[in-house]
Protein backbone atom coordinates (compact mmCIF):
# COMPACT_ATOMS: atom_id res chain seq x y z
CA UNK A 1 0.00 0.00 0.00
CA UNK A 2 1.62 3.20 -1.38
CA UNK A 3 2.50 6.24 1.11
CA UNK A 4 0.33 8.51 -1.38
CA UNK A 5 -2.91 6.17 -0.31
CA UNK A 6 -2.04 6.26 3.50
CA UNK A 7 -1.56 10.21 3.45
CA UNK A 8 -4.99 10.46 1.65
CA UNK A 9 -6.50 8.27 3.82
CA UNK A 10 -5.11 10.27 7.22
CA UNK A 11 -6.43 13.23 5.49
CA UNK A 12 -9.71 12.60 4.73
CA UNK A 13 -10.04 11.21 8.88
CA UNK A 14 -8.93 14.75 9.82
CA UNK A 15 -12.74 16.45 9.08
CA UNK A 16 -15.04 13.38 11.35
CA UNK A 17 -12.09 14.06 14.04
CA UNK A 18 -12.35 17.55 14.36
CA UNK A 19 -16.65 17.10 14.81
CA UNK A 20 -16.25 14.64 17.26
CA UNK A 21 -13.63 17.09 19.59
CA UNK A 22 -16.04 19.97 18.56
CA UNK A 23 -19.35 17.72 19.48
CA UNK A 24 -17.30 16.77 22.56
CA UNK A 25 -16.60 20.16 23.96
CA UNK A 26 -20.31 20.98 23.44
CA UNK A 27 -21.12 18.16 25.69
CA UNK A 28 -18.86 19.32 28.05
CA UNK A 29 -20.35 22.72 28.49
CA UNK A 30 -23.73 21.71 28.12
CA UNK A 31 -22.91 19.25 31.04
CA UNK A 32 -21.19 22.01 33.08
CA UNK A 33 -24.08 24.23 32.56
CA UNK A 34 -26.62 21.56 33.36
CA UNK A 35 -24.82 20.64 36.93
CA UNK A 36 -24.82 24.74 37.58
CA UNK A 37 -28.90 24.89 37.26
CA UNK A 38 -28.87 21.84 39.12
CA UNK A 39 -26.87 23.48 42.06
CA UNK A 40 -28.96 26.66 41.88
CA UNK A 41 -32.31 25.01 41.79
CA UNK A 42 -31.20 23.02 44.18
CA UNK A 43 -30.00 25.58 46.79
CA UNK A 44 -33.87 27.66 45.52
CA UNK A 45 -35.61 24.67 46.80
CA UNK A 46 -33.69 24.04 50.22
CA UNK A 47 -34.16 27.34 50.54
CA UNK A 48 -38.29 27.30 50.44
CA UNK A 49 -38.14 24.08 52.43
CA UNK A 50 -36.05 25.93 54.99
CA UNK A 51 -38.32 28.33 55.65
CA UNK A 52 -40.78 26.20 57.34
CA UNK A 53 -38.04 23.79 58.72
CA UNK A 54 -38.15 23.45 62.33
CA UNK A 55 -34.47 23.41 62.65
CA UNK A 56 -34.26 26.67 61.42
CA UNK A 57 -36.20 29.13 62.86
CA UNK A 58 -38.24 31.68 61.00
CA UNK A 59 -36.11 35.08 61.21
CA UNK A 60 -38.25 38.30 62.20
CA UNK A 61 -35.97 40.64 63.13
CA UNK A 62 -36.09 42.38 60.09
CA UNK A 63 -39.38 41.81 58.90
CA UNK A 64 -41.05 43.53 62.42
CA UNK A 65 -41.73 42.90 65.70
CA UNK A 66 -38.91 40.43 67.27
CA UNK A 67 -40.65 37.26 69.18
CA UNK A 68 -38.43 36.62 71.18
CA UNK A 69 -34.52 37.88 70.79
CA UNK A 70 -32.94 35.12 72.17
CA UNK A 71 -34.52 32.36 69.72
CA UNK A 72 -36.14 34.09 66.40
CA UNK A 73 -32.97 36.03 64.38
CA UNK A 74 -32.93 38.66 61.45
CA UNK A 75 -29.53 38.26 59.53
CA UNK A 76 -27.86 41.07 57.58
CA UNK A 77 -24.68 40.77 55.48
CA UNK A 78 -22.27 44.09 54.42
CA UNK A 79 -21.16 42.61 50.61
CA UNK A 80 -18.47 44.75 49.67
CA UNK A 81 -14.82 45.14 48.30
CA UNK A 82 -11.46 46.66 50.59
CA UNK A 83 -11.24 49.94 51.46
CA UNK A 84 -14.87 51.15 51.03
CA UNK A 85 -15.78 52.21 54.63
CA UNK A 86 -17.44 48.94 55.21
CA UNK A 87 -15.91 49.13 59.11
CA UNK A 88 -17.53 52.16 59.25
CA UNK A 89 -20.74 50.60 58.31
CA UNK A 90 -20.23 47.76 60.87
CA UNK A 91 -19.97 50.07 63.28
CA UNK A 92 -22.89 52.48 62.78
CA UNK A 93 -25.27 49.23 62.63
CA UNK A 94 -23.84 47.92 66.01
CA UNK A 95 -25.04 50.98 67.27
CA UNK A 96 -28.32 50.06 66.81
CA UNK A 97 -29.96 48.68 69.72
CA UNK A 98 -30.36 44.94 68.96
CA UNK A 99 -27.88 44.37 66.23
CA UNK A 100 -24.43 42.51 66.63
CA UNK A 101 -22.83 42.77 63.38
CA UNK A 102 -19.24 40.93 63.45
CA UNK A 103 -16.26 42.00 61.09
CA UNK A 104 -14.33 39.93 58.69
CA UNK A 105 -13.80 36.08 59.15
CA UNK A 106 -11.63 35.44 55.68
CA UNK A 107 -14.47 34.45 53.78
CA UNK A 108 -15.17 31.10 55.97
CA UNK A 109 -18.46 30.52 55.33
CA UNK A 110 -17.45 30.57 51.71
CA UNK A 111 -15.41 27.07 52.43
CA UNK A 112 -19.33 25.83 53.56
CA UNK A 113 -20.33 27.06 50.16
CA UNK A 114 -17.75 24.92 48.48
CA UNK A 115 -18.39 22.21 50.21
CA UNK A 116 -22.18 22.06 49.86
CA UNK A 117 -22.05 22.70 46.53
CA UNK A 118 -19.82 19.71 45.76
CA UNK A 119 -21.82 17.50 47.38
CA UNK A 120 -25.12 18.60 45.78
CA UNK A 121 -23.04 18.58 42.19
CA UNK A 122 -21.83 14.78 43.06
CA UNK A 123 -25.29 13.71 44.64
CA UNK A 124 -27.11 14.92 41.45
CA UNK A 125 -24.69 13.39 39.08
CA UNK A 126 -24.93 10.00 41.23
CA UNK A 127 -28.15 9.57 41.73
CA UNK A 128 -30.06 6.74 39.89
CA UNK A 129 -32.96 4.72 39.64
CA UNK A 130 -31.06 2.64 43.25
CA UNK A 131 -28.98 3.26 45.75
CA UNK A 132 -25.61 3.08 45.23
CA UNK A 133 -24.40 0.06 46.59
CA UNK A 134 -21.04 -0.07 48.54
CA UNK A 135 -18.82 -1.88 45.00
CA UNK A 136 -19.71 1.66 43.71
CA UNK A 137 -17.18 4.12 44.09
CA UNK A 138 -19.24 7.23 44.39
CA UNK A 139 -21.25 4.82 47.30
CA UNK A 140 -23.07 6.82 49.82
CA UNK A 141 -23.11 10.51 48.14
CA UNK A 142 -26.40 9.82 46.62
CA UNK A 143 -27.85 10.13 49.81
CA UNK A 144 -26.87 13.55 50.91
CA UNK A 145 -29.07 15.45 52.72
CA UNK A 146 -28.89 18.70 51.52
CA UNK A 147 -31.29 20.05 53.94
CA UNK A 148 -29.92 18.78 57.41
CA UNK A 149 -26.23 19.54 56.32
CA UNK A 150 -27.50 23.10 55.80
CA UNK A 151 -29.31 23.22 58.89
CA UNK A 152 -26.22 22.13 60.84
CA UNK A 153 -24.09 24.60 58.89
CA UNK A 154 -26.53 27.56 59.69
CA UNK A 155 -26.06 26.69 63.66
CA UNK A 156 -22.50 26.55 63.10
CA UNK A 157 -22.10 29.62 61.43
CA UNK A 158 -24.61 31.32 64.29
CA UNK A 159 -22.61 29.74 67.09
CA UNK A 160 -19.27 30.44 65.71
CA UNK A 161 -18.90 33.11 63.69
CA UNK A 162 -21.91 34.95 64.57
CA UNK A 163 -22.18 34.42 68.38
CA UNK A 164 -25.33 37.01 69.02
CA UNK A 165 -24.74 38.88 72.15
CA UNK A 166 -28.12 38.29 74.79
CA UNK A 167 -30.52 40.77 73.44
CA UNK A 168 -29.37 40.40 69.89
CA UNK A 169 -32.18 40.59 67.40
CA UNK A 170 -30.52 40.72 64.17
CA UNK A 171 -26.83 39.13 63.52
CA UNK A 172 -24.87 38.97 60.47
CA UNK A 173 -21.48 39.93 59.73
CA UNK A 174 -19.59 42.35 57.38
CA UNK A 175 -16.98 40.95 54.22
CA UNK A 176 -15.19 41.95 51.60
CA UNK A 177 -14.63 38.33 49.90
CA UNK A 178 -17.20 38.11 47.55
CA UNK A 179 -15.32 37.82 44.49
CA UNK A 180 -14.37 34.11 45.27
CA UNK A 181 -17.22 32.81 43.33
CA UNK A 182 -20.32 33.99 41.08
CA UNK A 183 -21.79 36.08 44.14
CA UNK A 184 -25.27 35.33 43.01
CA UNK A 185 -24.87 31.43 43.91
CA UNK A 186 -23.05 32.99 47.03
CA UNK A 187 -25.65 34.45 48.60
CA UNK A 188 -27.92 32.09 47.07
CA UNK A 189 -26.44 29.67 49.34
CA UNK A 190 -26.11 32.31 52.52
CA UNK A 191 -30.31 32.68 52.18
CA UNK A 192 -30.16 28.84 52.38
CA UNK A 193 -28.54 29.12 55.55
CA UNK A 194 -30.69 32.03 56.98
CA UNK A 195 -33.73 32.82 54.89
CA UNK A 196 -34.96 35.99 54.93
CA UNK A 197 -31.41 37.19 54.77
CA UNK A 198 -30.87 40.68 53.92
CA UNK A 199 -28.01 42.66 52.06
CA UNK A 200 -26.40 45.88 52.09
CA UNK A 201 -24.03 46.67 49.38
CA UNK A 202 -21.35 48.91 50.31
CA UNK A 203 -19.76 50.99 47.54
CA UNK A 204 -17.47 53.76 47.40
CA UNK A 205 -15.25 56.05 44.89
CA UNK A 206 -13.36 53.53 42.85
CA UNK A 207 -10.66 55.97 41.96
CA UNK A 208 -10.03 56.26 45.85
CA UNK A 209 -10.47 52.79 46.60
CA UNK A 210 -7.55 52.21 43.68
CA UNK A 211 -5.12 54.57 45.29
CA UNK A 212 -5.30 52.76 48.87
CA UNK A 213 -2.11 50.84 50.21
CA UNK A 214 -3.34 47.59 49.44
CA UNK A 215 -4.31 47.91 45.42
CA UNK A 216 -2.36 51.00 44.54
CA UNK A 217 0.57 48.91 43.17
CA UNK A 218 -1.85 47.14 40.77
CA UNK A 219 -1.80 48.41 37.43
CA UNK A 220 -5.29 46.99 36.70
CA UNK A 221 -7.16 47.96 40.23
CA UNK A 222 -9.82 50.29 39.18
CA UNK A 223 -10.58 47.96 35.96
CA UNK A 224 -10.63 45.00 38.34
CA UNK A 225 -12.64 47.00 41.10
CA UNK A 226 -14.99 47.90 38.52
CA UNK A 227 -15.98 44.33 37.97
CA UNK A 228 -16.06 43.28 41.48
CA UNK A 229 -18.31 46.22 42.03
CA UNK A 230 -20.94 45.46 39.12
CA UNK A 231 -20.81 41.62 39.70
CA UNK A 232 -21.63 42.42 43.55
CA UNK A 233 -24.58 45.06 42.56
CA UNK A 234 -26.37 42.58 39.99
CA UNK A 235 -25.85 40.10 43.02
CA UNK A 236 -27.85 42.14 45.19
CA UNK A 237 -30.20 43.93 42.78
CA UNK A 238 -31.44 40.34 42.37
CA UNK A 239 -32.33 40.24 45.76
CA UNK A 240 -34.71 42.59 45.26
CA UNK A 241 -36.42 44.28 48.70
CA UNK A 242 -34.02 42.35 50.28
CA UNK A 243 -30.78 44.01 49.27
CA UNK A 244 -29.98 47.47 49.71
CA UNK A 245 -27.50 50.37 48.19
CA UNK A 246 -25.49 52.82 50.11
CA UNK A 247 -22.60 54.86 49.38
CA UNK A 248 -19.17 55.66 51.31
CA UNK A 249 -18.84 59.39 49.62
CA UNK A 250 -22.87 60.16 50.36
CA UNK A 251 -23.07 58.98 53.95
CA UNK A 252 -19.63 60.27 55.05
CA UNK A 253 -20.54 64.20 53.45
CA UNK A 254 -24.58 63.73 54.78
CA UNK A 255 -25.39 61.63 57.35
CA UNK A 256 -29.17 61.75 56.41
CA UNK A 257 -28.83 60.27 53.61
CA UNK A 258 -28.66 57.07 56.12
CA UNK A 259 -32.22 57.78 56.74
CA UNK A 260 -33.16 55.56 54.05
CA UNK A 261 -31.19 52.62 55.02
CA UNK A 262 -32.54 52.85 58.68
CA UNK A 263 -36.21 53.08 57.30
CA UNK A 264 -35.34 49.79 55.14
CA UNK A 265 -34.25 48.48 57.99
CA UNK A 266 -37.44 49.19 60.26
CA UNK A 267 -35.19 51.19 62.81
CA UNK A 268 -35.10 54.69 64.02
CA UNK A 269 -32.26 56.97 62.25
CA UNK A 270 -30.93 58.37 65.83
CA UNK A 271 -29.16 61.36 64.47
CA UNK A 272 -26.94 61.77 67.42
CA UNK A 273 -25.69 58.31 67.40
CA UNK A 274 -24.75 58.41 64.13
CA UNK A 275 -22.88 61.76 64.34
CA UNK A 276 -20.99 60.42 67.20
CA UNK A 277 -19.78 57.19 65.55
CA UNK A 278 -18.81 58.94 62.52
CA UNK A 279 -16.12 61.05 64.20
CA UNK A 280 -14.99 57.76 65.69
CA UNK A 281 -12.18 56.31 63.21
CA UNK A 282 -12.88 52.50 62.55
CA UNK A 283 -10.48 50.48 60.29
CA UNK A 284 -6.91 49.76 60.49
Amino acid sequence: MGKGFLAAAASAAVPPLKRLVAHRDRLLDQNERLHKEVLRLTLDLESARGAASPLRPIPSGLDGDATDAGTDLGFLFIVTYGRSGSTLLMGLLDGTPGYCIRGENSGALYKLFEYHSAAIQARAQWTGDKPLTATHPWYGIDGYPAAIAAAHMRQLVIDTLLRPEPGTRVAGFKEIRWWQAKPDEYLAFIETLFPGARFILNTRNLEDVARSRWVRFNPNALTELADVENRLREAVEKRGTRGYHVHFDDYVNDPSSLRGLYEWLGEEYDADRVAKTLTVRHSL
